[in-house]
């Protein structure tokens, strides 16, 4: 097997080598979340794939299960951080499998409500246990506690992240 963080130390000592006035750990650091989200990424893909489905349409399904079952569209789509109709086009591909229906909301003469099948909770119980067991398989190499300090940690990046934007 190659050495993932091989291309991340190279480009350390690279910039070592050509700007020893930097300090090219903060490259390192987000050179190897950016790897690690690769890595993450095509994991996650392809055990959805093996259930028919894309990760956008495992969120839709997630955050409705979640959220119990049952919701109107446009909470659906703040809760996915989704546009209305990048919603749309995930609720128009999901209906047609059959995994949710859209109902009339009984609140909103102008509004939908979006809930999921029996297929759509059957297919979302199934794909996210292995969803799961994959993400453990991707943490095996860390105990609990360095998951949990991982977890911490970025979280208080995502912070520190957040307030710059503000």
């Amino acid at each position: 097997m190659r050495d993932p963080d091989f291309p991340v130390r190279q480009m350390v000592d690279q910039w070592v080598a050509r700007r020893p006035d930097l300090d090219p750990r903060p490259m390192a650091l987000f050179g190897r979340l950016t790897r690690a989200d690769t890595l993450a990424n095509g994991a996650i893909a392809a055990t959805l794939r093996a259930h028919g489905l894309n990760r956008g349409e495992f969120d839709v399904l997630a955050t409705l299960y979640r959220g119990g079952e049952e919701m109107s569209a446009g909470a659906l789509a703040g809760a996915l951080l989704l546009s209305p109709a990048a919603t749309t086009n995930r609720l128009d591909r999901l209906q047609a499998a059959g995994l949710l229906s859209r109902l009339p909301d009984p609140e909103d003469g102008r509004g939908v409500r979006v809930r999921l099948t029996d297929a759509g909770r059957d297919l979302l119980k199934r794909s996210v246990e292995d969803h799961v067991r994959g993400l453990e398989s991707l943490l095996a190499l860390l105990s609990p506690d360095e998951r949990e300090q991982l977890s911490a940690l970025l979280a208080r990046l995502l912070h520190s992240m957040a307030a710059l934007q503000d």
